[in-house]
C-alpha cells in the first residue's frame, strides 16, 4: 500500500522539479529579453518604418517631354 502513496508524489515532487528548472532559466531569460527590447525601443532601433515616398509638389503647369523617336518626315 506504500507505493499507491510514494509513487503519485514521487511524480508530482518530479515534475514540481522540473518546473522549478522552467522557472529558473525561463525568468532570467524573459527579464533580459525585456530589458533589451526596452532600450532598443528607447534608442530607435529596431526596424525602420518603411514610410511612403512623399509626392513632389509643384506650384504651377508641370511639362513633361516624350522621349519616343519621331520620324522627321512627318508621319507615325
Amino acid at each position: 500500500m506504500g507505493w499507491l502513496v510514494g509513487l503519485p508524489l514521487g511524480i508530482f515532487r518530479l515534475l514540481l522539479s522540473f518546473l522549478a528548472l522552467a522557472l529558473r532559466l525561463a525568468v532570467p531569460i524573459a527579464v533580459i529579453v525585456v530589458l533589451v527590447v526596452l532600450y532598443r525601443r528607447s534608442k530607435g532601433g529596431g526596424q525602420p518604418r518603411q514610410e511612403k515616398p512623399k509626392e513632389p509638389e509643384f506650384k504651377g503647369p508641370v511639362y513633361t517631354v516624350d522621349y519616343e523617336e519621331v520620324d522627321n518626315d512627318g508621319t507615325d
